[in-house]
């Protein structure tokens, strides 16, 4: 087994005892709270038995969940959401039981005690366990040196997240291609294509190749790095982002043939709209209801800090194309825009008012936009809409730029969890609004919303 192998076989059982230890203790000590307060209970050995069953059954659904993988192919979202999963479906299958064996009276509360205790433990030691390894490996241990092979112009993106989250267990050390220079994007050039098997023989500590040209993998010199005799090499190829990742693909068997599939974009069937729909009302309302006397108390401040009204709208672009006015705290001055030509917004902003630019920082002069998703122009998640001046202008310069409007659009979005707001790289920006269009699902705008929540909270995170 290679070193990499073993670290990731280390997370897997350090998680599985953690997991188990933590859903077991969590019986005993509810137990325990169980017995301060007179009451006949049945005696601890039957609910050591419950809590084995407990472990077994959270272990199997968990492991079936994917929450067993290698920590760096989870996000932190991800492996909490699995985590919660896991333990419901355990205590839902443990609950099921105790109705139908009537012969066995538990106590409620002991059962919900350990639920509580177990959520607790194993929601704060599976990011503990996290934090651990990702600390190991910023300090260098299980990071697994990368070749790149190809002249991709992705390579300078790639570096810079790898980099900047080196938690991930990567680290790109050298450059393959055939045309020779000094350095790649600061990562040195080590050899032709010619050359690489050579090169790999003499230097055991590269555990990947990374083909960012596709064609260059040919047939030939696979078979030549599969019999290099080394059984910890990952060969890996990394597809055009635009081309790909923004596309949701099933492979599918036809008597043996492996197929790809393009799939229609989730948001196109009646029920995943019916949920999205529903999610959109009941998430409005309350949010309207909830956070009434915020914007009361903006919109007073908006009126005494600056002239002009309270609320700014204007047309925007959204499913399908339809248009429809946006509603915003105004933070601008009312002769912002008395040239009559739209334009972006960006830092620091001259035309901003002092609490504008205050409600910006924060995203709370998106607040009014409740109003619009819960009218149906809008969703709680989708791709940000813009002015017909950008829409028409961008569709020209984007390829695929209008798949953005086979969904609604959002308050939040995909890309703007991953920073890319105002005045950032629109071609990026559509990447990540498609990727959210052809592989939307209910989790992934759950995820969205809370990460949005937790943004405008603390700030900008990394690595979830």
């Amino acid at each position: 087994m290679s070193p990499i192998d073993q670290r990731s076989r280390l997370w897997t059982v350090l998680a599985l005892l953690s997991d188990g230890c933590g859903l077991w203790l969590s019986f005993v000590v509810a137990f325990g709270l169980r017995t301060l307060a007179p009451h006949a209970l049945l005696p601890l050995d039957i609910y050591m038995g419950l809590a084995t069953v407990a472990v077994i059954s959270y272990w199997g659904i968990t492991a079936w969940l994917g929450g067993y993988r290698e920590s760096k192919l989870l996000s932190r979202f991800d492996e909490v959401v699995t985590v919660w999963a896991g333990l419901a479906l355990a205590f839902a299958l443990i609950l099921a039981g105790a109705f139908f064996i009537r012969s066995i009276s538990l106590s409620r509360l002991v059962v919900g005690y350990a639920a509580v205790l177990a959520w607790m433990w194993l929601t704060l030691t599976r990011l503990g366990l996290r934090g651990w390894m990702g600390w190991l490996r910023r300090r260098g241990w299980g990071i697994r040196e990368s070749l790149w092979v190809g002249e991709n112009p992705l390579l300078s993106e790639v570096k810079e997240r790898l980099e900047r989250l080196p938690q991930l267990g990567f680290r790109l050390v050298g450059v393959v291609g055939n045309s020779p220079k000094t350095t790649v994007e600061g990562i040195p050039y080590v050899c032709d294509l010619e050359h690489l098997t050579h090169y790999l023989q003499s230097h055991p500590q590269i555990g990947e190749v990374w083909f960012a040209q596709p064609e260059l993998a040919t047939q030939e010199r696979l078979l030549s790095l599969h019999y290099l005799g080394r059984t910890d090499l990952n060969v890996r190829l990394l597809p055009d982002i635009l081309a790909f990742v923004t596309v949701n693909l099933s492979l599918q068997l036809v008597d043996g043939i492996p197929l790809l599939t393009l799939k229609a974009p989730p948001l196109r069937f009646w029920h995943n709209r019916l949920l999205k729909r529903s999610t959109d009302v009941v998430g409005s309302l309350l949010g309207l209801i909830l956070l009434s006397p915020l914007l009361v108390g903006i919109g007073l401040a908006v009126r005494l800090s600056s002239p002009g009204p309270i609320l700014y709208r204007q047309e925007r672009i959204s499913l399908d194309g339809h248009c429809f006015w946006i509603y915003k705290f105004r933070t601008m001055r009312v002769d912002a825009e008395s040239n009559q030509q739209p334009g972006w917004t960006i830092p620091d902003d001259p035309r901003r008012t002092p609490l504008g630019s205050l409600l910006r920082r924060f995203n709370l002069d998106e607040l009014p936009q409740l109003w619009n998703v819960l009218r149906g122009e809008m969703s709680l998640v989708g791709p940000r809409p813009e002015r017909p001046y950008f829409v028409e202008q961008f569709s020209r310069e984007i390829p695929k730029y209008l798949d953005r409007h086979l969904v609604k659009t959002g308050v939040t979005g995909w890309a703007q969890i991953h920073g890319l707001r105002g005045d950032t790289s629109i071609a990026r920006r559509t990447q990540y609004d498609l990727y959210y269009v052809q592989n939307w699902s209910f989790l992934l705008d759950l995820r969205i919303i809370v990460l949005t929540i937790w943004q405008a909270l603390v700030g900008k995170i990394e690595g979830y």
